[in-house]
């Protein structure tokens, strides 16, 4: 019996979901040993983040197959660094890192989010939102002035569309099992991502196979279930009308832990945020600017 080949899957959330599809799989099971890995930037926030590194990277190259979304900035870990560390025999394949802002034309980051009294509601921002906070707009004006603004016109979402998936297609330049393509010919017909950085399960269930493919192994039946946890318990809005690029039924709330908020009350929740912390406001002005 030929002795199963050990295999990792390093990257972020949705490489974490990635590895444990591949868990699932009997046909990957008999012919590999998956070694488990963390997400890579939960262990590089970590106060000894630097060591984190360098113990994944030392595993990763102890396995004969490295599969990994492409690392710039997580030291030892990064792709160029653990492809110069290949030993004979051993083999390393890029996929996707998903990331399709498309739908998603005010979500923002805002820096200088330390010290804080307690937690945002997401880990990204509305620009919508922060600016009407900052130019004193009523809470209760916020949710009308959202869905009426010109960011989310015809020609302002094939705009922002078209820049994303230029970004989304220089990303995965020289990516072994990339997604992009696909989500260029299908993003207007289904919703494919619930925000920027969380695809759809259609998606995961593409990368699944394509990495399964990559593998020699066989791929399965788009209706089969992923058996991981989807991204869908937190879904940002996306705008679509009559008038809209779009030809799926819009979703005009927010979907937070799988419960439906208005858009007022998520408003109102980032209002708190920002009331409280006035610094982070103050350091992400120039985002406001614009917008109103």
């Amino acid at each position: 019996m030929n002795k199963r080949k050990s295999i990792c899957v390093l990257g972020n959330c949705v490489a974490h979901r990635l590895q444990n599809m591949l868990a699932a799989n009997a046909a990957l099971r008999e012919h590999h040993a998956l070694v488990y890995m963390p997400m890579i930037h939960e262990r590089a926030r970590l106060p000894n983040g630097k060591s984190e590194l360098e113990r994944m990277a030392q595993i990763a190259l102890s396995c004969d197959c490295i599969l990994t979304q492409q690392l710039f900035n997580f030291g030892p870990c990064n792709t160029r660094e653990l492809r110069a560390g290949l030993s004979s025999g051993q083999t390393l394949l890029t996929f996707s890192a998903p990331d399709f802002g498309g739908y998603f034309p005010d979500v923002c980051r805002l820096s200088g989010k330390t010290r804080l009294r307690f937690n945002p509601v997401l880990d990204w921002d509305s620009r919508i939102f922060f600016a009407c906070f900052v130019k004193g707009v009523s809470i209760f004006e916020v949710e009308q002035i959202y869905l009426t603004h010109p960011m989310f016109g015809q020609k302002a979402m094939l705009t922002n569309a078209a820049t994303s998936l230029e970004r989304y297609a220089k990303r995965e330049q020289g990516v072994d099992i990339p997604t992009g393509a696909y989500v260029a010919r299908h993003y207007t017909a289904r919703r494919l991502f619930y925000s920027d950085m969380h695809p759809a399960d259609e998606v995961l269930a593409l990368l699944r196979n394509r990495v399964l493919e990559a593998l020699n192994l066989p791929p399965l039946p788009e209706s089969a279930p992923l058996e991981v946890e989807s991204f869908g318990f937190n879904r940002w809005p996306v705008i679509t009308r009559a008038q809209r690029p779009f030809r799926f039924p819009g979703q005009e709330y927010f979907l937070l832990a799988n419960v439906r908020h208005s858009i007022e009350d998520v408003a109102m929740s980032y209002y708190s945020f920002y009331d409280f912390h006035p610094h982070v406001v103050e350091a992400n002005l120039p985002l406001a600017e614009g917008v109103l």
